[in-house]
């Protein structure tokens, strides 16, 4: 594949996550500067980027190849979705030296999803006298 195309969509995945964060998190659901915040979706959107860009694209490139015997695609898509989801579950908060940030973000992120969620049960909640 071309690095071109990876870096690209890791350099998408960054910026969509800083904007989605600087739309979405307002000053209620922080409790560290903004900053913070941006740096941590920053950080988190580029590690997704890294991986879907440089694990996940070459990967589907070549399974639709044919390249790959199908067991060693299969063993690489398990490897692929652990990847993702230790990344999800937590993982990069772990890290000394980009844990804060990354925490600030996740919690800003995880306070809006809990408004947004209560506002929807609200919606949903029936009335009664």
């Amino acid at each position: 594949m071309n690095l071109w195309v990876e870096t690209a969509v890791a350099a998408v995945a960054t910026i969509l996550f800083v904007l989605s964060a600087m739309m979405m998190i307002r000053k209620r659901h922080r409790d560290a500067a903004l900053w913070h915040v941006l740096l941590g979706a920053g950080i988190y959107g580029t590690i997704f980027g890294i991986v879907i860009g440089f694990v996940i694209v070459p990967l589907r490139a070549v399974l639709m190849n044919g390249d790959l015997p199908p067991h060693v695609a299969a063993i690489s898509g398990f490897g692929v979705l652990a990847i993702m989801i230790s990344l999800r579950r937590g993982l990069i908060g772990k890290l000394p030296f980009l844990g804060p940030q990354v925490k600030a973000y996740r919690r800003a992120l995880l306070r809006r999803t809990i408004e947004v969620a209560q506002a929807e049960l609200a919606k949903l909640t029936l009335k009664t006298a």
